[in-house]
């Protein structure tokens, strides 16, 4: 009877060990899977930003980000999601260096500053950690649809978070100044880029900084 019921307790003990050793190994696999996961997202939107959507292969973004190839299907179904959550990652990258530099600016002060930030020399120098609209800017409007869908999805949303920030007594003018302000910025930027190397590049970015000063914000 003792000889029974300490088997029994071993059993169960063993049992025990091994549920909590394989949720312990799913869950190591599911966080290292995540961290690749990231790496393929960061190494795809540092690519396709300097190479171009077509030229930054799959090859190449898992090179990039340390893993084979055989591993790609793993983690996307395709190029295009790939790309789509690329595009994703490098405006919110974007996002967060552009919020530590403007801090709380509001309204007038606001536009300006984020042009100033946006359109300077170390912005337009830096291809591969810079705004993915206009380093893909001439390359998008030949985008397949899904990946020009979540591009339309996340202009929005900085279109949206841009009027917030204005906030003056009309939205639908805060809405205008913000479309016209990200407009203007993205294709001052890839201008400059064309012009790298002449003195015209400086001079254009630095007349599109101080273009909010001829209309009304």
């Amino acid at each position: 009877m003792t000889r029974l019921y300490y088997k029994r307790n071993i059993t169960i003990v063993m049992a025990e060990r091994t549920r909590r050793s394989g949720r312990s190994q799913e869950h190591g696999g599911s966080a290292r899977r995540g961290i690749s996961h990231r790496k393929i997202q960061a190494a795809a939107a540092r690519l396709v930003r300097r190479d171009g959507l077509r030229d930054a292969s799959v090859r190449k973004i898992m090179a990039e980000a340390g893993l084979t190839g055989g591993a790609f299907y793993a983690h996307f179904p395709s190029k295009e999601r790939l790309l789509q959550e690329a595009f994703s990652c490098a405006v919110q990258e974007r996002r967060r260096l552009l919020g530590k530099t403007l801090g709380d600016s509001r309204g007038r002060s606001y536009v300006e500053s984020f042009l100033r930030a946006y359109l300077s020399p170390e912005h337009r120098d830096n291809l591969q950690t810079g705004c993915p609209y206009a380093a893909l800017l001439s390359e998008l409007p030949r985008a397949s649809r899904s990946v020009r869908v979540r591009v339309r999805e996340e202009f929005a949303r900085g279109v949206q978070r841009f009027a917030k920030r204005i906030h003056g007594r009309v939205p639908a003018k805060d809405r205008r100044t913000a479309i016209l302000s990200l407009c203007l910025a993205f294709g001052a930027l890839a201008m400059s880029r064309t012009l790298a190397g002449f003195p015209e590049a400086d001079e254009l970015l630095e007349v599109a900084a101080e273009a909010s000063k001829y209309w009304r914000v």
